[in-house]
């Protein structure tokens, strides 16, 4: 006994610690994946921190004002692209109204109807030629102007810059985005200009852009952006000073100083842009500005972004939120927040400390397991996604740091759903052994639902829409009083068998077998979506078990009849019937009554299946052709009624010939019955066929059929 003892409670132990030990396993696992593969975490980490904005958006305090080039603004002068009068124009209204900095967040076009140029040579201004009207409006305030890297067609002259830019530290930079060519403007804009700075933006494979470049690469050359010039002039700092990490220990691969402001920045030279509500930025017409109608307060001393905002017209870029901006807008943030020295930053350490507080949570999650059960260990998982998920945007809030809480979150959740399935397996080890136990006579679909549901052991019902497979033997009668009992007993056993098994394959529910026939149901406990497809699936699988076990017997000498099949759906009440002493599960309404009648009624047609209209309605691609409308035995309406085509029914030209006789007979076309001896001539098998032509021949026409039996 003692040694009987002792073996159970060693398997209880080592039962206990399987689901830990699982744990443990995919926890490391997890952390593996976290480490190896990064990548495959980005687009989770960038819906978490567009989360983070949008509940904790920006609320930019910097003088940035956006003057855009609308519709109105082209109605007034002129298409796009301007000539470099009037964006000379504009610019002097910008000087004039007293604003601080420009920047022109577009490659400004040399003359009218024409894009920026592309090469130096088209830039060159000769002696003697007219002032560039664009020119004299950069020389009127400090005004940075745009251009763009490229990897298609531009010049191979890298742009000027028009302050140095330093680059220090153990090993150059090499950004990750590295454009070979240029897009410039002409060059009295490029002289007269106080900045120039790259419009480069690089979207997130979702295609939106969540970062803005302080600095581009071409070839292996730094050069600044548009939004790091508009800083350094308004703040009218010197040169730029680009550092390179020195360890890996560093809180970013690289950083830039910009006068006295130190900007940490990402391996590819950008910061996270902090979304402020589109609303918080000012935005004029162009229109009203080149018109004088806007009040100087608007624009003194602001940091001025003209950007084209016409549909159709300019480059758009698409926030986090979806939301299709103009460039002005985004560099307008990135200034905004560079002014205000507050932007996102991802430290290089973040990594490593989401996996420690995911494996700390997950650990300790996992002790919990050891003493906690059910409802607790529940609470137990969610408090610490909560508190996980809570710090990540605590740390944003307070500090502006990007922690990805969610990598660790779904660490602790997939710990957790294997803890919770593993010790499901160890503890339901005997409930699995009763199952099996009662499937040998009920539905294992049936007591699988209620060993989950026993609330449902109850006398009640409830309507639903269910579909039906009935099934009869022909000649039954006769062959019992051919055969002796104990041959009977054990060929019928052998059949039933084979059409319970076929009905449990497609999760049906054994409703009751009475001699030969067997009824299923599908749908009930259990609700199944597709009820139906899985009703004539089983039909036919049925039949085609039926089809070969009879013409094995009759092989064997013994007069083995056919299987007819009725295949309906209706809405029905089902529910445990029969009072305290005796529970069954079954449906009840007339779809029963139709089924074993649409079953009986093959017998009239020579078809072994019959499938009502409603089943059909709801199942796919099989093959069926109409047998007619049946008014069945104390029916007010007639049940369309089908049966299954075999592929050597189809290959053969039956299903043609038949469906050409069929709508004949339809449409009451007096040449159906000419089809019909047609289809059975050159089909003389076809019992359907022949049943039709008969129907014709006695005066009978259409497609409706009385059945009184």
């Amino acid at each position: 006994m003692r040694r009987g003892q002792y073996v159970i409670g060693t398997g209880a132990t080592k039962g206990r610690l399987l689901p830990p030990l699982l744990a443990a396993a995919l926890l490391a696992i997890a952390l593996y994946a976290q480490f190896c593969c990064p990548q495959g975490f980005s687009a989770m980490r960038n819906l978490l921190f567009d989360a983070y904005m949008a509940v904790f958006p920006a609320a930019p305090q910097a003088p940035v004002t956006i003057v855009e080039i609308d519709e109105q603004a082209l109605m007034e002068h002129g298409p796009w692209p301007w000539p470099p009068a009037t964006l000379g124009t504009l610019l002097e209204r910008l000087a004039t109204a007293g604003a601080g900095t420009a920047a022109l967040t577009m490659i400004p076009s040399t003359e009218a109807g024409h894009g920026a140029h592309s090469g130096p040579d088209r830039h060159v201004r000769g002696p003697g030629a007219p002032p560039d009207p664009l020119a004299e409006g950069l020389a009127l305030l400090p005004t940075v102007v745009g251009y763009a890297l490229t990897d298609q067609g531009g010049s191979g002259a890298p742009p000027p810059r028009r302050v140095g830019l330093a680059v220090v530290g153990v090993a150059p930079a090499r950004l990750h985005k590295r454009l070979p060519a240029s897009l410039l403007p002409s060059a009295a804009s490029v002289g007269t200009a106080a900045g120039l700075g790259a419009l480069n933006v690089f979207p997130d494979p979702d295609g939106r852009v969540r970062r803005m470049p302080l600095v581009v690469q071409m070839g292996d050359e730094l050069f600044p952006s548009l939004s790091a010039e508009v800083l350094r002039v308004a703040t009218g700092a010197g040169s730029y000073l680009v550092r390179a990490a020195a360890d890996a220990g560093a809180d970013a691969p690289l950083s830039i100083r910009i006068g006295a402001r130190i900007v940490p920045l990402d391996d590819n030279g950008e910061i996270w842009l902090h979304y402020a509500p589109r609303a918080a930025l000012p935005v004029l017409g162009a229109a009203e500005v080149m018109a004088g109608a806007v009040p100087a307060p608007q624009l003194a001393d602001r940091i001025v972004l003209v950007a084209v905002s016409a549909p159709g017209i300019g480059s758009r870029v698409v926030s986090p939120s979806g939301e299709a901006l103009s460039a002005a807008v985004i560099h307008a943030q990135a200034v905004s927040q560079l002014l205000a020295g507050a932007h996102p930053v991802r430290p290089r350490w973040a990594p490593g400390a989401e996996a420690i507080a995911g494996a700390l949570a997950s650990l300790l999650l996992i002790l919990l397991s050891l003493r906690l059960r059910g409802a607790w260990l529940v609470l137990s998982g969610l408090l610490l996604v909560a508190a996980v998920l809570a710090g990540g945007f605590w740390s944003f809030r307070q500090h502006l740091l990007l922690f990805d809480a969610l990598t660790p979150a779904a660490t602790i959740v997939a710990v957790f759903t294997v803890l919770s399935l593993s010790s499901y397996v160890v503890t339901e080890r005997e409930r699995r052994f009763i199952e099996r136990a009662f499937s040998s006579f009920v539905s294992p679909n049936l007591v699988r639902y209620l060993m989950r549901h026993p609330e449902q052991l109850r006398l009640r019902g409830e309507r639903r829409e269910c579909s039906f497979v009935m099934t009869d033997l022909a000649g039954f009668t006769p062959m019992v009083e051919r055969s002796a009992p104990e041959a009977l007993v054990d060929l019928l056993n052998d059949y039933l068998d084979g059409l319970i098994r076929i009905a449990f394959q497609h999760d049906g529910t054994l409703e009751r077998i009475v001699g030969d026939a067997v009824s299923v149901h599908f749908s009930a406990p259990v609700v199944q979506p597709d009820h139906a497809a899985r009703a004539l699936a089983c039909a036919l699988d049925i039949d085609r078990f039926a089809a070969d076990f009879a013409a094995r017997m009759r092989g064997d000498g013994i007069a083995f009849g056919d299987t007819r099949i009725g295949v309906h759906t209706g809405e029905v009440i089902v529910g445990n019937f029969g009072g305290r002493s005796q529970l069954d599960y079954r449906a009840f309404g007339d779809p029963i009554n139709t089924t074993a009648r649409l079953e009986s009624a093959n017998r009239f047609f020579g078809t072994r299946i019959a499938v009502s209209a409603r089943t059909v309605a709801q199942c796919g691609q099989t093959p069926l052709r109409p047998i007619g409308s049946l008014m069945l035995k104390g029916k007010r309406t007639p049940i369309e009624t089908f049966t299954p085509l075999a592929e050597q029914e189809i290959a053969s030209g039956l299903a043609d010939a038949y469906a050409r006789a069929y709508r004949l007979a339809e449409r009451h076309d007096p040449g159906a019955r000419a089809a019909f001896e047609d289809c059975a001539a050159r089909f003389p098998h076809d019992a359907l066929a022949h049943f039709h032509l008969e129907r014709l021949r006695r005066g009978e026409f259409g497609v409706e059929i009385r059945l009184e039996k």
